[in-house]
């Protein structure tokens, strides 16, 4: 009954360019430099690969990871934004995860990853140490997939 509660969330669609600070610490940004309104906690890799790809190797990774799900999806310009949410494994508290994959041209791609939580106000690192164990993760399988691992 709880679990079914907490999956009501509002999730406003998210803009990076006009993203600013929130309030609470219980979210992590890793984006481009200059993305968003605030610094990122973490500045995005550049990956030499085309965007399509990109997104298809994160959504392997992400989809992959315990109580998580695809929420939404849509195009803007030659970018993919991606909602995802993964649920805490006792209570089934929904963290949002948003994740555009920006299209750099000639094969090159970045993301920018808003990894946030909608209840309470400190997630103790949860959203960081989830954001960052997807980029390993991601690293990882890029490198398997190009031989370079």
């Amino acid at each position: 009954m709880l679990k079914n509660l907490l999956k009501n969330v509002q999730r406003p669609e998210l803009d990076f360019s006009s993203l600013e600070k929130p309030r609470k610490p219980n979210t992590y940004l890793m984006s481009p430099p200059d993305y968003c309104q605030y610094p990122p906690k973490t500045i995005s890799p550049i990956f030499e690969i085309s965007v399509v790809d990109l997104a298809a190797s994160f959504e392997m990774i992400a989809l992959a990871e315990p109580r998580t799900e695809k929420l939404s999806s849509r195009e803007i310009r030659n970018d993919l934004q991606v909602d995802y949410v993964q649920y805490s494994k006792l209570i089934g508290y929904p963290d949002t995860i948003t994740v555009r994959f920006i299209d750099l041209g000639e094969g090159r791609s970045t993301l920018a990853v808003f990894s946030r939580a909608h209840y309470g106000y400190r997630d103790f690192g949860v959203n960081e140490a989830r954001g960052k164990d997807w980029m390993r993760k991601l690293d990882l399988a890029l490198k398997k997939r190009t031989g370079s691992a």
